[in-house]
């Protein structure tokens, strides 16, 4: 949402539980969202918070960045609850200037408690277009551009001028819905989630880790 054309909100009426659903002590105990957007704690139980408001900034953020929506790629899923638990982001060949791709990755810590506060978060971004950082962001945003550019023809999802094209997973979900997943890991971070580069927690590659011994994915129980 834009407001004054200069700053924007993000707003969700989503989050909680569709209108037509009568509230009870069990019924908000369940968690309703859009599955990619969902700090991993909010996926185990724990209720909405600012530092999961952040975390969900912090997967738009990397989705203004590169274009695509956040998994577009993978079924929206038990697995992919799980993969995001064991730390696994959202990743794309699109090169992010670094000192923007810095402060997604605090926004998506697996510790909540590690996330920017909202004015933190604001000063971080004011900073950039400060003079201290102005000329080095410029240049990162030059870099990323060639690099970019330099793919596109390959590996990158094709542009025609004013629209990315890809192809989405027929179960990849983008509207809110019943979040049901039990026994989900505690949330961690990936060890690949620390590098400097934009190689974030690679869904296909961490998959082979998970033990689908004991999951039924018949439902989302």
């Amino acid at each position: 949402m834009l407001k004054g054309g200069t700053y924007t909100y993000i707003t969700d009426l989503g989050l909680r539980r569709p209108a037509n659903v009568k509230s009870s002590q069990d019924e908000c105990k369940k968690v309703y969202g859009v599955l990619p957007y969902v700090a991993p704690e909010v996926l185990r139980g724990k209720e909405y918070t600012q530092e999961s408001d952040i975390y969900a900034f912090g997967i738009i953020a990397y989705e203004v960045c590169t274009g695509l929506p956040p998994y577009h790629d993978i079924a929206h899923d038990k697995i992919l609850a799980i993969s995001i638990c064991k730390g696994n982001r959202p990743k794309s060949d699109y090169k992010i200037p670094q000192l923007i791709l810095d402060i997604i990755k605090q926004c998506w810590d697996a510790n909540p408690l590690k996330r920017p506060k909202v004015k933190e978060l604001y000063n971080s971004l004011y900073e950039l277009y400060e003079y201290e950082y102005m000329d080095e962001i410029k240049k990162q945003i030059e870099e990323a551009n060639i690099i970019n550019e330099k793919f596109t023809s390959t590996s990158l999802p094709s542009y025609n001028g004013t629209t990315l094209s890809y192809t989405t997973n027929p179960q990849a979900v983008y509207t809110s819905r019943l979040l049901d997943f039990k026994n989900l890991p505690e949330p961690k971070n990936a060890v690949d989630n620390k590098d400097d580069g934009n190689s974030i927690g690679e869904y296909s590659e961490s998959i082979e880790a998970i033990d689908f011994t004991n999951l039924n994915l018949d439902n989302n129980n």
